[in-house]
């Protein structure tokens, strides 16, 4: 069957290369290679790992060529590319990294190429071979509008030396563990649970844990209102009531990566971020890192982050087929694992996961397995594209009006739930 669909393809792409006499966009010659351009949000030493893996496809054929442009992180990003599809859309990339909660924006507005027929056309690449916790920001209305690339999730890490020395030998499974492990490592100066306010992100993993969901079956409004909501609100609260939570202070109380260095300086002991993280914080902290799932109150639960790669319409079918091409290179098992083992983030596929490289870093990195078998409690989230403002201006922005400003978690939580609810009216 797909090399029947790769027939019909390929004629398919022949009559419209005709048609539209070639790229538009690409810096071509009839019998050279198509130019591409790529538009990332990784920086710093992940930047680098990305020019290296792009540079390696340049080299392994003579096909294509891409361009690797930095683009700030996802909000600056987003900016430029919103800049870059007004009007005719000329100015775009043929294929960017964008947050996966974005994705749906992108997808309404018809902007992006159905994958599925280059995929269903293809041979030596399946999407079928991804993990089903990773798609599910990739399908819209039966269509592949994306593909995933750096996935991950928030996890537990927490000082092993300093909770062995209070007697715990294994991580806290459970809130009242949590709460046990924060007051017993409260002490000459340092906290136990460092709370994580500068992405709402991490209130919903532990929202998850209550019980709750992201949007509600109808999917036209939050799916916590009520208790699975206000817990989490309420658990940190009394934390910081008796002490055994950390903030950091001043303007940096909703700062991350503030929250990171006072965990490898031994401010506070318990921390969630994501599991991206997990490699700069095991290498520069003096003690040992530990890693474990979101502490749940009746369940286990993970929720997906990261970015997915999309391809915008637009484009010749020759570039196109030239970003689909670099796209299956991206997401193929060696170099998804390398991308993987490289910084932190999840591999996609079992190709991925058993991939040389990977298991090389897993060895190096044991605790690198934890966030893996998150993949088994991801939830699946809204493809919606007022998700982005609902997580960060609703919800994120009531979570700091509850834990800095004195709101109470009930009010909080119903305002959150009356904000989602007028978006939909």
């Amino acid at each position: 069957m797909k090399k029947l669909l790769a027939l019909v393809l390929a004629a398919v792409m022949a009559f419209s290369m005709v048609a539209c006499g070639g790229g538009s966009n690409a810096d071509t010659t009839p019998d050279g290679p198509v130019t591409i351009d790529f538009w990332h949000s990784m920086g710093g030493a992940t930047g680098e790992l990305v020019d290296e893996i792009v540079k390696e496809f340049n080299a392994s054929q003579d096909e294509v060529i891409v361009n690797c442009i930095y683009q700030g992180d996802y909000n600056a990003a987003g900016a430029k590319l919103q800049a870059a599809l007004s009007g005719s859309g000329e100015s775009a990339p043929h294929v960017a990294q964008i947050e996966i909660t974005r994705v749906g924006f992108y997808a309404e507005e018809g902007l992006l190429v159905d994958l599925k027929p280059y995929d269903e056309a293809d041979d030596t690449f399946d999407v079928a071979d991804m993990y089903d916790g990773v798609m599910d920001f990739s399908w819209y209305d039966g269509k592949l509008v994306s593909l995933p690339n750096g996935r991950s999730c928030p996890v537990m890490y927490y000082n092993v030396d300093a909770l062995k020395a209070a007697g715990f030998e294994t991580a806290p499974a459970t809130w009242e563990d949590l709460r046990n492990a924060s007051k017993a490592v409260t002490k000459d100066g340092a906290k136990g649970y460092g709370i994580s306010l500068g992405d709402s992100w991490y209130y919903l993993a532990m929202m998850l844990t209550a019980g709750g969901q992201v949007y509600n079956d109808a999917g036209n409004g939050i799916g916590f209102a009520g208790e699975a909501g206000e817990k989490p609100l309420q658990l940190w609260l009394d934390m910081l009531a008796d002490n055994s939570a950390f903030i950091p202070e001043g303007e940096d109380y909703a700062s991350n990566s503030a929250l990171r260095n006072a965990f490898m300086a031994g401010q506070c002991n318990i921390i969630m971020q994501s599991s991206a993280q997990y490699r700069g914080l095991a290498d520069n902290s003096d003690f040992e890192v530990g890693v474990a799932y979101i502490p749940k109150l009746t369940n286990y639960a993970a929720i997906p982050g990261g970015s997915n790669i999309v391809a915008f319409e637009g484009k010749s079918e020759a570039e196109v087929e030239a970003t689909w091409k670099f796209m299956k290179y991206l997401c193929s098992g060696d170099v998804a694992g390398k991308f993987a083992a490289g910084t932190g983030y999840l591999p996609t596929s079992d190709a991925a996961l058993n991939s040389a490289v990977y298991q090389d870093k897993l060895a190096q990195y044991p605790y690198l397995d934890i966030a893996v078998g998150q993949l088994e409690y991801f939830v699946e989230m809204p493809f919606d594209p007022t998700y982005v403002e609902v997580k960060d201006n609703v919800v994120g922005r009531q979570v700091q009006e509850c834990i800095i400003n004195g709101k109470t978690p009930a009010d909080a939580v119903a305002t959150m739930e009356t904000e989602t609810a007028a978006f939909y009216k």
